[in-house]
């Protein structure tokens, strides 16, 4: 494991060549995967309870379940297709280690404060949100907050995880992929950019 030395901060062989990283990346697109099908066959279950079974008069408030199934459904395979993102960026950026990166916010959701990898002493923050219905604690991010692994740029995008590594996710700024947002121009460097553009940020010339 390399940690945050460098003077750019991309010294080191990208994340993919670390042993145990491949097989991480299995185990979560299992995980998403089940938990994906098991929305759709939930979903799927309602339908058929609200068609087949069910009396006219309680088809309305069954259209608020199948509405917050299909919301849960369809979340859960788009996390599943977002894996491919993942991916790219564990083949294009090294494993990197950081403690005490976790803020929890008043919303209770959770900022990755990680350096700049061109200025080490400047800091930029990732947000995960919290969910629908859940909240992020200090102890539910005690993992990554005691040893955080990394892998990525936090201007564009990093995979982070708990050490092993473990429970990969994949957190973005809007700038990067979102159209409708002005891409990065300033403080980046050439090898910057170049990573950047390879994980398919959008990166302003």
């Amino acid at each position: 494991m390399i940690t945050n030395v460098g003077k750019h901060g991309f010294d080191g062989p990208v994340a993919w060549d670390t042993p145990g990283t491949g097989s991480a990346l299995a185990r979560a697109v299992a995980v998403q995967l089940a938990k994906s099908l098991c929305w759709v066959a939930l979903w799927g279950a309602a339908v058929y309870v609200t068609v087949v079974l069910l009396p006219v008069a309680a088809v309305v408030p069954m259209v608020l379940v199948l509405a917050l199934l299909a919301y849960n459904a369809s979340g859960s395979l788009g996390k599943f297709f977002r894996f491919w993102r993942v991916l790219r960026i564990l083949r294009v950026y090294p494993w990197r280690q950081q403690r005490g990166a976790v803020r929890i916010t008043k919303g209770k959701d959770a900022l990755f404060v990680l350096p700049d990898p061109d200025k080490p002493e400047a800091t930029v923050s990732l947000k995960a949100a919290a969910g629908l219905f859940r909240s992020l604690t200090r102890e539910s991010m005690k993992d990554y907050d005691e040893e955080l692994w990394y892998a990525g740029d936090p201007r564009f995008a990093c995979v982070v995880a708990k050490p092993g590594p473990r429970a990969l996710a994949c957190l973005t700024q809007p700038t990067a992929y979102n159209w409708r947002t002005a891409p990065r121009r300033k403080g980046l460097s050439p090898e910057a950019r170049r990573r950047a553009r390879a994980i398919g940020a959008r990166v302003a010339d």
